[in-house]
């Protein structure tokens, strides 16, 4: 992961921005179709099977549904995480890399907007085997767990193109 400026945020602002608004369109659409479709008092509705169900949840918290915090702070690591995200994926050397971080940035945006509009997130994917379950998220937090996990992959995974050795300078040979 190379940072650069000024050229390199030029070259990847397309395929970051059109990440990000297909990224924030597809969970917001998502989520306006699930809550017509939903109440959430209705039981889950299978998908495939019980291992992954649609079920209507609002999570007024953080990640997880853990609480942390007075409600403002939520909002301030939002911007905060948006504005660094960004920043970095702009400066990415790479295409890819810039839409990885892109997918992160569309994620937050669109729970940010949740957040703004109703001052809680739209959940919906239950996902597990029987009672086994982990936590109702939705597409944004999709994205956003894609993201991560490819960027660590890249790092951990994907050879690195090292500069071309430049071979030293051989010392001025003595005049005799």
């Amino acid at each position: 992961m190379t940072f650069l400026s000024g050229n390199t945020i030029k070259r990847n602002i397309r395929i970051f921005i059109l990440f990000v608004i297909l990224t924030l369109l597809l969970d917001q659409v998502s989520k306006i179709f699930v809550t017509t479709v939903l109440n959430p008092f209705d039981p889950p509705r299978d998908i495939i099977g019980s291992l992954i169900r649609f079920k209507l949840a609002f999570n007024p918290y953080g990640v997880f549904s853990i609480q942390f915090g007075p409600k403002f702070l939520y909002y301030v690591l939002n911007i905060v995480g948006i504005t660094a995200f960004t920043f970095i994926g702009l400066s990415q050397e790479k295409r890819i890399d810039a839409a990885v971080w892109a997918l992160i940035i569309g994620g937050a945006l669109g729970n940010f907007l949740d957040r703004l509009r109703m001052k809680y997130v739209i959940d919906f994917i239950d996902m597990g085997i029987g009672n086994s379950r982990w936590y109702v998220y939705n597409l944004a937090d999709a994205f956003i767990t894609i993201g991560i996990v490819t960027l660590i992959a890249r790092e951990l995974f994907v050879r690195k193109t090292s500069p071309a050795k430049i071979p030293a300078a051989s010392p001025p040979e003595p005049k005799p």
